[in-house]
C-alpha cells in the first residue's frame, strides 16, 4: 500500500537530506560530495562555477582551494559521467571501471561524434598515450607544440581516452585539463577488481535512488544509464516487492514517486526542523536536478534560461531559485563583473506579495553571495517589486 504524505512532510525530507550548510572545511566538502553521490560540473563562469555554488551552500567555510586539493592533490574524488560531467567519491572509481571498458554499451555526452571515429583514431590515440607516458601530465595545447597533432584533435583524443578510461584529470587550469596516466593518478586501496554489467548498472541505479531522494520512473536519466520506461518501472516494482522501495502517495498529486526503505525514517520525522536561511541554488544544484518534481512538490517552475535566445528570456541568463526553509521565494541572475570587482544583480524577482518579502534576510544573502566571490560592491539592477531595489541597496550599505 502507498504511504501517504502531506507535501510539506515530502518538501521538508527533501531539503534535509541535502544537509544544506552541515559541512566545515575540507572534510565537510568530502562528506558533502558523498552525501550528494555525485556533484554536477559546468564550464559557464559566469559567477563560480556550478560545483562550487553547490558545495558552498553544504560547507559554511567552503573555499575553492577544498575542492582543488581532493581532486587534484589528495585524490579524493575524480570527474567522470554521472549525472552529466559530474565531481564523484574516488571509492566509486571501481563500479565506472566497467563503464569505461565498455565504451560502446553507454553513451558519453558531447561526445558521441569522437566515439564514433574511434577505430579512425586509433593512431592518435597510442601516440597521445606515448607522449603522456614520456612526459607526464599534458593538454591539448602541449600536444599542439609538439607539431604533430592539432590542439582540437588532440582535445578529443585526451577526452576519448579519459572516457575510456586510459587517463585521467591530474589538474586544471581554468577549462584547460591536463591528463595522466590512470595508473598514475589512483590512490593506493583502489582495487580495481572485475565488474559485471548487471553490477554496475545495479550500482548506478542505487546511486541514483541516493541521490534523488525520490524515485520517479518517469525520469529518462533514471539510473543514470541507458534504458526504456518499461525497464525503469521492471526495476521499480522489483524492488517494492523486495521491501527496498515504498511507494508514496504525496498529497494532491497523482504522480507516483518512491522512496528508500533506509529514508523512510528522515521522512517520518515531521518534526524536524529546517533552518530558515536564505540559500542562492545554483542552476543545477542536486535538490533541482528533477524540475518536474520540484514543480509538483514546491510548486515552482524553474527552467535555466542559459540556453534559451536572449529576446525570450524571462528572468535571466543565469536566473538562480531563491529558497527559504522549504520554500522557493523567489530568483535573481547574477553575473560577476570581474574586472571591477562588482556583483551584478540583474534581477530579482520574488514569488510573494510585498509584506512577505523577507528584506533583511535576502539582503545579508546577496552579501554573503558578493564576499564569496571576493568582489567589493554590489550593483542591483531591477527588481519585482520594484521597491525592492531600493531597500536591498539601503542594507547593503550598512555592511
Amino acid at each position: 500500500m502507498p504511504i501517504a504524505v502531506s507535501k510539506d512532510a515530502v518538501r521538508s525530507f527533501l531539503i534535509r537530506r541535502q544537509k544544506f550548510l552541515k559541512g566545515v572545511g575540507k572534510e565537510g566538502t568530502l562528506q558533502a560530495v558523498r552525501n550528494l553521490e555525485c556533484v554536477q560540473m559546468d564550464p559557464v563562469r559566469i559567477v563560480e562555477r556550478n560545483h562550487h555554488l553547490v558545495l558552498r551552500n553544504r560547507v559554511g567555510d567552503y573555499r575553492l582551494s577544498f575542492m582543488e586539493e581532493l581532486l587534484y592533490r589528495d585524490r579524493r574524488l575524480f570527474e567522470y559521467w554521472c549525472n552529466l560531467k559530474s565531481i564523484i567519491p574516488i571509492e566509486d572509481f571501481p563500479y565506472f571501471r566497467y563503464r569505461m571498458r565498455n565504451p560502446s554499451e553507454y553513451p558519453s555526452p558531447f561526445l558521441g561524434h569522437i566515439k564514433e571515429k574511434m577505430a579512425e583514431l586509433k593512431e592518435e590515440m597510442v601516440y597521445i598515450l606515448s607522449e603522456v607516458k614520456k612526459d607526464g601530465p599534458l593538454s591539448a595545447s602541449c600536444l599542439k607544440k609538439k607539431g604533430k597533432i592539432s590542439e582540437k584533435l588532440a582535445n578529443d583524443v585526451l577526452r576519448l581516452l579519459w572516457d575510456c578510461g586510459e587517463l585521467m584529470v591530474h589538474h586544471a587550469k581554468g577549462n584547460e585539463r591536463y591528463y595522466d596516466l590512470t595508473e598514475r593518478l589512483l590512490p593506493p586501496g583502489i582495487k580495481l577488481e572485475p565488474i559485471s554489467r548487471e553490477d554496475y548498472n545495479d550500482f548506478m541505479v542505487r546511486k541514483y535512488l541516493w541521490a534523488y531522494g525520490l524515485a520517479d520512473t518517469r525520469d529518462w536519466k533514471f539510473g543514470w544509464i541507458p534504458m526504456k520506461s518499461s525497464q525503469r518501472r521492471e526495476i521499480v516494482k522489483e524492488m517494492v516487492q523486495l521491501g527496498e522501495l515504498h511507494q508514496i502517495e504525496v498529497e494532491g498529486l497523482r504522480s507516483r514517486y518512491y522512496i528508500l526503505e533506509k529514508d523512510l525514517a528522515l521522512l517520518e520525522k515531521t518534526e524536524s526542523a529546517v533552518g530558515n536561511d536564505i540559500l542562492l541554488i545554483a542552476p543545477l544544484d542536486n535538490l533541482i536536478w528533477s524540475r518536474r518534481l520540484i514543480s509538483e512538490v514546491f510548486d515552482f517552475n524553474y527552467s535555466w534560461e542559459m540556453f534559451t535566445v536572449p529576446k525570450k528570456r524571462v528572468f535571466g541568463c543565469y536566473a538562480m531559485p531563491i529558497l527559504q526553509g522549504t520554500r522557493f521565494i523567489g530568483r535573481l541572475d547574477p553575473k560577476l563583473d570581474r574586472k571591477n570587482g562588482t556583483m551584478i544583480f540583474n534581477s530579482i524577482w520574488m514569488e510573494d506579495g510585498p509584506e512577505e518579502i523577507p528584506i533583511e534576510s535576502l539582503a545579508g544573502a546577496l552579501h554573503g553571495f558578493q564576499v564569496f566571490h571576493g568582489a567589493s560592491k554590489i550593483e542591483i539592477n531591477r527588481t519585482e517589486p520594484t521597491f525592492l531595489k531600493e531597500e536591498l541597496i539601503g542594507y547593503q550599505k550598512s555592511y
